[in-house]
């Protein structure tokens, strides 16, 4: 698996593809945390708000990063199941390491003290935000959507879904909690289970669809 990992984040990084979504979360971090972000909690549910969408970006680079033929041929090598286990595995360690810069950012930034506490709730929260970004990514790229276009509005959708139906899971509870500064444990909780079966579940029909649209 480390290997193929390996192999996929190779690819990843010659296409370039990975620039602009990067480029734009470090745009907006930077405006973020320009001047004062306000309360360390609310700072941070403002950054889980945009970890999300580039989350679902870099895993749909990550997904599709090869064309359909060299696919073929890393399938026929590795197999479906390792193949898209890998993607997720990438997609996430991508995100992770958006969610590293994001907690970062504003203890260098910010006059505010933020306390180790508050930390481990915004670093906690952005991961379950981005986790649920790479099950969306992956349900929105090959081989679940094969077209370009679809995947892009499909994404979009899921997106701004998140955002329009207030306390649900696993976004809509964390903004919420941190907003309130209160109920964080359990929202985190609920909001994780969902983010995982997500991604776990998107995993899995990727695997499925796979030998089907090849």
């Amino acid at each position: 698996m480390t290997a193929l990992v390996r192999y996929l984040l190779a690819d990843v990084l010659r296409t370039q593809r990975w620039l602009p979504p990067l480029l734009l979360f470090g745009a907006v971090l930077a405006m973020l945390n320009s001047s004062d972000a306000g309360p360390p909690l609310s700072a941070y549910a403002g950054t889980c708000v945009f970890v999300y969408p580039v989350a679902v970006w870099l895993t749909i680079v990550i997904a599709t990063a090869e064309d359909p033929v060299r696919r073929t041929v890393t399938v026929a090598t590795a197999g479906w199941g390792r193949v898209h286990a890998a993607v997720t595995v990438l997609s996430g360690l991508a995100t992770l390491l958006v969610v590293i810069l994001a907690t970062l950012a504003p203890l260098l930034t910010q006059p505010r003290s933020y306390p180790l506490s508050v930390i481990a709730i915004g670093f906690a929260a952005m991961t379950v935000c981005g986790l649920t970004g790479v099950g969306v990514g992956v349900l929105c790229a090959r081989p679940v959507v094969t077209q370009h276009g679809w995947s892009v509005l499909l994404a979009v959708t899921l997106v701004f879904a998140a955002f329009l139906f207030g306390q649900v899971p696993p976004i809509g509870n964390i903004l919420g909690a941190l907003g309130r500064d209160s109920g964080i444990p359990t929202a985190l909780t609920i909001s994780a289970v969902c983010a995982l079966a997500l991604t776990t579940g998107a995993t899995w029909l990727a695997r499925t669809l796979g030998p089907r649209r090849t």
